[in-house]
């Protein structure tokens, strides 16, 4: 592979410790391997536009944590020790995985499976295997259409175009309404695959403060004054990363934000089909400010890469040329399966076990550490926000954990605009093989957070 140079946030550039955060975040997820020499600490300085000292800083962190090792007159390597990290040794029971969001295991790779021998059996790949429409198929795009009126957002089938995922479809609305240099308003504590795409855009991001029921209006309207922009986004239902949902009279209210000052607004709803009861979505208010994005990732599969865009109609025209730039068309075979779970009521079902799972995880993690979440307005999310207790810094929290066999999100993995010092971590519930398996890490957890409220007390 080639040399490894961290992407760090304008913001993180001045803390050696997200050096070490996103060595270790390239470490768990595969991208670097044991035995893989790094830069010298010079080289690697002049490439980030940092000092030697916090390089050095950085690596001797690392080695502490065992993550790299140095070795005199060849250089500076992965460690073999951080092998028992890596994502195969987590899958098989090693460690304990709360800080990517997945899905509970409901039994959707047999499902998925399935509907792939079917898709072989009855020769339906051999329509799929073309060059076919930028925006999808119809029939996918109106079963889409069909899952998307049972989560909040009845449109026509033509509105609904099929992407390469949420993300897909959060970047392309963003790139026909924002230009690099301009400022995207979001949450004050923001999904950190949107400072990643506005770091790759040359977008600004600018947080905008929260209650308990997300993104306040008054704040919001400021904002737009104060900055200037003309496009905000946020993800009403369980927002990342502090699991809050929004009230119909604050979505109301936003909406008439975003209307006022000629604004855009693009919807993260990747979390939609978990309430018991549909939420409205913003973009229902709005649809011709709304850019509008879902996924399946969370509802079926990750692996399947499928999610749609519903953008304004004054943007179809521009929505299929950028399709069409960023990956031609979608993958028709994975939209067959995604269009044969809806179709089939599978999607459904699957939904309602991640919904019921998903709540007895809250349960636990509520029993467990309940004095130290912050509240949530809904149960069955994927996620819950732990409060830091006084005398903890995140950085030490995700050290300890990690040192106990707990893996938690680094700080430049959960956005905070503005710079804004995090106050807290996002707990993901769903990555656990078992119930058991995560309430064994979230009583590792309480061990680590009650040790400290009771050094601040003596």
């Amino acid at each position: 592979m080639g040399e490894w140079i961290p992407v760090l946030e304008k913001q993180e550039a001045l803390r050696y410790t997200a050096i070490v955060e996103a060595l270790e975040r390239d470490i768990a997820s595969g991208h670097l391997h044991d035995g893989t020499r790094l830069l010298p600490q010079r080289e690697l300085a002049n490439h980030l536009g940092v000092s030697v000292g916090m390089v050095s800083r950085a690596y001797a962190e690392a080695e502490r944590r065992g993550l790299i090792s140095g070795q005199v007159g060849r250089g500076t390597y992965v460690s073999a020790k951080t092998g028992k990290h890596s994502p195969k040794a987590e899958q098989a029971g090693g460690f304990v995985d709360l800080a990517l969001n997945a899905p509970p295991d409901t039994g959707a790779t047999e499902l998925v499976e399935g509907l792939l021998a079917e898709i072989a059996a009855d020769r339906t790949i051999h329509r799929l295997c073309g060059y076919l429409p930028h925006q999808g198929l119809a029939e996918h795009r109106a079963a889409v259409a069909e899952w998307l009126a049972t989560t909040g957002y009845p449109v026509p089938a033509d509105r609904a175009f099929i992407t390469h995922g949420a993300q897909h479809g959060l970047f392309l609305g963003m790139s026909m309404v924002a230009a690099s240099g301009d400022t995207i308003l979001t949450e004050e504590l923001t999904y950190a695959g949107i400072t990643a795409l506005s770091t790759m855009a040359g977008y600004h991001i600018h947080g905008v403060a929260m209650d308990r029921h997300g993104l306040l209006p008054d704040a919001l309207d400021a904002a737009f004054r104060e900055t200037q922009a003309r496009v905000v986004y946020m993800m009403p239902t369980y927002q990342t990363p502090t699991a809050r949902t929004m009230p119909q009279e604050r979505r109301e209210a936003i909406a008439e934000v975003v209307s006022r000052h000629d604004a855009y607004l693009i919807e993260d709803d990747a979390y939609g089909f978990l309430p018991p009861t549909p939420q409205p979505s913003i973009s229902a208010r709005i649809p011709e400010r709304s850019f509008y994005a879902v996924s399946f990732a969370k509802c079926l599969a990750p692996g399947l890469r499928i999610g749609a865009l519903v953008p304004p109609d004054s943007f179809r025209g521009q929505a299929i040329n950028s399709l069409r730039a960023t990956g031609w068309m979608a993958t028709p075979t994975m939209a067959e399966v995604v269009s044969r779970a809806i179709r089939g009521g599978h999607l459904a079902e699957q939904a309602e076990r991640k919904r019921v799972e998903a709540t007895r995880r809250q349960d636990a993690a509520k029993l467990i550490l309940g004095e130290w979440l912050s509240p949530v307005s809904l149960a069955g999310g994927f996620h819950v926000w732990l409060e830091l207790p006084r005398g903890r810094t995140l950085d030490t929290l995700i050290a300890q954990a990690y040192s106990a066999g707990i893996r938690l999100a680094a700080s430049s993995a959960v956005g905070g605009g503005n710079g804004n010092q995090l106050n807290g971590v996002r707990l993901c519930l769903g990555g656990a093989s078992s119930l058991t398996e995560l309430e064994g890490a979230l009583r590792g957890i309480r061990r680590i957070v009650s040790s400290v409220e009771e050094i601040s007390l003596v």
